[in-house]
């Protein structure tokens, strides 16, 4: 039983490993792919995309952006937005696009210029958002490490309480052997 409870948490371990580098190569390899990867930390556009989801991102150029299509933009204060287009309103320049979230009942208080549009949503994936968001943030790449910890300590505990239950078992089997085997001074007199 213990073996098996080691088993899964040595897995466990190496799957946040796994998870996390991977995700931080897919993020970082995103923007040469022509996209990115945002993860979803509010309930604007719920119940299209709920908190934690990985949004996947296409570049997309602005004027192919319809009434509907659901972007993701860059705000002054260098966050990011994704809601989706309820009206594009063409000017001399290039297009300007009111957004609104989903759940949200008005829209946008501003528009959002074509320089802000980083792409346009072309997927989603529940949860992995989450590890996203922890990757890009201090707090977050501490927890990991602390889970991380924590999970090397429950697997080096478990490999001592194994090796000692084995060490008692094979004191049990020699007290054994002992026992069995004939008295050979007493054979020999």
């Amino acid at each position: 039983m213990l073996t098996f409870l080691r088993r899964g948490l040595a897995g466990l371990l190496i799957l946040l490993i796994l998870a996390a580098l991977g995700l931080a190569a897919a993020a970082a390899a995103a923007p040469l792919a022509g996209g990115g990867l945002f993860a979803v930390r509010s309930e604007s556009m719920a119940p299209a995309l709920s908190v934690g989801d990985l949004v996947i991102v296409q570049d997309v150029d602005p004027s192919a952006v319809r009434t509907g299509d659901v972007i993701t933009v860059k705000v002054g204060n260098g966050a990011t937005i994704t809601h989706r287009v309820t009206a594009v309103v063409a000017t001399d320049a290039r297009p300007m696009f009111q957004t609104r979230g989903d759940a949200n009942g008005s829209p946008d208080p501003v528009y959002v210029r074509a320089d802000q549009v980083l792409g346009r949503v072309a997927g989603h994936v529940p949860w992995i958002g989450f590890l996203l968001a922890m990757l890009s943030m201090p707090s977050g790449l501490a927890a990991l490490f602390s889970i991380g910890a924590t999970l090397l300590t429950a697997i080096w505990l478990l490999d001592e309480l194994v090796a000692a239950d084995e060490d008692d078992d094979l004191e049990g089997l020699e007290g054994l052997g002992a026992e069995a085997q004939p008295d050979v001074r007493a054979a020999r007199t």
